[in-house]
């Protein structure tokens, strides 16, 4: 049983735009047309903002199994993997496509009988448009109407979850799965903090918001006064809605080298104090420095990711 995947944007989670294009498929984008074009200056922007971070398929069923094709396009790294949630069960994750023609496809075995909840987390760091979702014949189809309070993600590549080897081991899913929040993650790799972003991010729907920049802020060198500007024009957009915020300042970096990254942290939380509806969380206290954390001399690798995710389900204030 074909799903008609144009019918009902309520099949989708982690988005801000289902925009129609030739052939029947939609753009599931992440970014309103004003974050769009915020993160255009660059191929490479674009390319880590069109990515579907966070983007999920979330539905009822009482089907064996599902099979889902896609048409890769861009990516920022070479993660292809999806994986599949049936409510109640372990995460089947890192499942990985198979290739047909240029497309890929997955078919999944779902856990348990009579209708379940299934969600569907898209691979996390590539460009793709939606082909199929099929069921089996006669299958119970629901999409689910959203009741939970939604988190929204502002950082770089650190919380757009380079480079995990799946996209719910990322530590922005881990946290929101284990909290039942509904989330949105506008994380774009190579970005820094930025106000027009933070103002056109709470134009959009949200309840809590986490701030995560300023490994790139340092190693690109903007400069410190340029980091109080951008850090106070962010927080200052956020907490004008009323609705709390989290600045998570940047963690352990093994390549920094003499870059002077406590400094831009120092500046982060000195901008922060000026704002009560602001929460603010230390990445030293998340992880380590040491290499087990990480998969190159800047990223956390799924090991880091989850510990990260256990010091926020910790320390994040509760909706």
């Amino acid at each position: 049983m074909q799903i008609d995947l144009t019918a009902d944007a309520g099949l989708y989670r982690g988005v801000t735009q289902c925009l129609p294009e030739a052939g029947g498929v939609l753009e599931l984008s992440r970014m309103s047309m004003r974050l769009k074009e915020l993160y255009s200056a660059s191929e490479a922007a674009n390319i880590r903002a069109c990515c579907a971070t966070g983007v999920r398929l979330l539905f009822e069923t009482d089907s064996p199994w599902l099979r889902l094709c896609w048409r890769p396009l861009r990516f920022a790294r070479e993660v292809h993997t999806c994986d599949v949630e049936v409510e109640g069960y372990p995460v089947l994750t890192a499942l990985a496509p198979e290739k047909v023609g240029g497309n890929c496809r997955v078919q999944v075995d779902l856990p348990g009988q009579g209708v379940r909840r299934v969600t569907v987390y898209l691979p996390h760091l590539r460009e793709l448009r939606l082909l199929s979702l099929e069921l089996a014949d006669q299958a119970v189809f629901r999409t689910v109407a959203e009741t939970r309070p939604r988190l929204l993600l502002l950082g770089d590549s650190i919380l757009q979850g380079m480079t995990t080897t799946s996209p719910s081991k990322a530590y922005a899913t881990a946290v929101a799965r284990s909290l039942n929040l509904d989330y949105l993650n506008l994380a774009v790799g190579g970005a820094v903090m930025n106000g027009e972003v933070a103002e056109a991010a709470v134009e959009l729907p949200w309840d809590m918001a986490l701030v995560a920049f300023g490994v790139n802020d340092c190693n690109q060198q903007v400069g410190l006064d340029a980091e109080t500007r951008q850090t106070e024009k962010t927080l200052r957009a956020l907490t004008a809605t009323g609705k709390p915020a989290v600045l998570f300042t940047p963690l352990p970096w093994p390549g920094q080298g003499d870059k002077n990254l406590g400094e831009y942290i120092a500046c982060q939380k000195k901008v922060a104090s000026q704002f009560p509806g602001v929460t603010v969380l230390d990445g030293y206290d998340a992880i380590t420095i040491d290499q087990e954390n990480f998969i190159d001399t800047c990223h956390p690798n799924d090991l880091g990711n989850s510990r990260i995710a256990e010091f926020l389900l910790k320390t994040l204030p509760r909706l």
